[in-house]
């Protein structure tokens, strides 16, 4: 599902649509940030804001961004958590590995951009 806004859609009918996108009800959520149900509840009322320390792990619990829990609008960059978990673990790797690691994802990383420019070359000539 986009993150893109409903009309009139508020914080915490986003947080409420986000929560239900994952299937959570609202004391799931509630166990996963540390807080009370009734708290995740008044959230998604309106009834009261979230705190701005709270707004960080509520995003990436959600996986979006406080950007886009604040306003509705789409995120540029939408972060993969799986990603930043691994990170700590690569890094306590021997240098070697890392160095393996690193040239393998930077390659990765070459052929999709390439692959991607191609795509973009093709589809400009065909319109």
């Amino acid at each position: 599902m986009s993150e893109t806004e409903l009309p009139q859609e508020g914080l915490g009918d986003r947080i409420a649509r986000l929560r239900r996108t994952k299937g959570w009800n609202q004391k799931e959520l509630a166990e996963r940030l540390g807080v009370r149900s009734n708290q995740v509840s008044k959230f998604e009322r309106g009834t009261y804001q979230p705190k701005p320390g709270i707004l960080g792990p509520l995003a990436e619990t959600l996986g979006t961004t406080v950007d886009f829990l604040l306003t509705g609008r789409e995120a540029r960059v939408q972060r993969d958590q799986r990603l930043r978990n691994l990170l700590p673990l690569l890094e306590n790797l021997p240098e070697d590995l890392r160095d393996a690691l690193v040239s393998a994802l930077e390659g990765v990383v070459k052929v999709h951009n390439l692959i991607e420019g191609y795509q973009k070359r093709t589809k400009a000539r065909q319109t």
